[in-house]
């Protein structure tokens, strides 16, 4: 490939990561929804979470079973990505009830935004001043879109606030770590076998832990987790895994905004959780924010070798 056409083929790369991450944050999007039919069930949320991740692998493991091929070999990195996203599903469920909905959703979003940071101090991928301002305005959308409706969701707590603000931590760190797993050239679906393996096991120790049944009520209450597993498990985090293999580390987390907004529009014809004019104005905002961290300053062109070698010549 020549030096030229690299850098169309990189933005090439780049936008079509940056396009399968917003499918990614949209189908996991799914994911409270989901929660909320499986604890109309009889399932808790933890114990969802454990059997959303559970039931995964062994689809996953049919898929390498039919294309006859072996995963790799399990990464360090991929290990604790799956982990921390464990620890942050099952974090954020427990603060959902010790604080507000409101309160839970928006500083979970925080950690969406925290990936930039830290990817900008471990990877040295500092983001562009663009990315700065789409941040500003995805966080006022994510305020607006969880504010909007706190009058009826309770108010909060501060040991609430503290655990959904862990939470985001730990989803800053899965992003992180997923995307260490993808830089250092683990192919995406094995990252995410890995990865899911992880979860079940750290999902299920939790659910332990916190008094619930592994066994669920039924067969038919695992109705909802197959679900989950095969359109957010596999098809939503399986879109997030590639894209961060593609687009920036900063990129990666402001796309996964798109999950409170797409729980949100779909929540409305399902639960009549009608939006109010705040709420659509947050929304709106979010994707606004998604629009300006994709804008891209001008690269300055550089002068041929030949002309600079010119140049320097007659300053002599």
């Amino acid at each position: 490939m020549s030096t030229a056409a690299k850098p169309v083929e990189d933005m090439r790369a780049q936008l079509i990561g940056t396009g399968i991450l917003l499918i990614g944050g949209m189908l996991v999007g799914l994911a409270p929804i989901g929660l909320r039919y499986a604890v109309d069930m009889g399932l808790t949320s933890q114990t969802t979470a454990f059997w959303r991740f559970t039931l995964a692998v062994p689809i996953l493991l049919v898929y390498y079973g039919v294309r006859q091929k072996k995963p790799a070999k399990p990464s360090l990195f991929a290990l604790a990505a799956g982990a921390f996203f464990a620890l942050d599903i099952g974090t954020w469920h427990l603060a959902l009830t010790i604080t507000s909905v409101a309160n839970a959703t928006f500083i979970l979003n925080l950690g969406n935004v925290g990936v930039g940071f830290l990817a900008w101090i471990f990877l040295k991928d500092r983001p562009s001043l663009f990315w700065g301002v789409a941040v500003l305005l995805a966080l006022a959308g994510a305020y607006f879109l969880s504010m909007g409706g706190a009058v009826s969701a309770g108010g909060g707590s501060v040991t609430g606030d503290a655990l959904a603000l862990l939470a985001a931590l730990f989803v800053s760190f899965y992003m992180l770590f997923a995307t260490l797993a993808r830089r250092r050239g683990m192919p995406a679906l094995d990252v995410l076998l890995w990865a899911t393996i992880a979860e079940s096991v750290v999902a299920g120790m939790m659910s332990v832990s916190f008094g619930d049944p592994l066994i669920p009520p039924s067969l038919e209450s695992l109705t909802v987790p197959v679900l989950l597993a095969v359109f957010v498990q596999i098809a939503g985090q399986g879109c997030i895994i590639y894209g961060v293999g593609r687009a920036p580390a900063s990129i990666s987390g402001l796309m996964v905004l798109a999950q409170p907004v797409t729980a949100a529009i779909i929540s409305w014809p399902l639960f009549g959780e009608r939006l109010n004019a705040v709420q659509l104005f947050g929304a709106g905002l979010i994707v606004f924010g998604l629009a300006v961290s994709q804008v891209r300053l001008p690269k300055k062109k550089s002068k041929p070798i030949e002309a600079e070698a010119e140049e320097s010549k007659k300053l002599s």
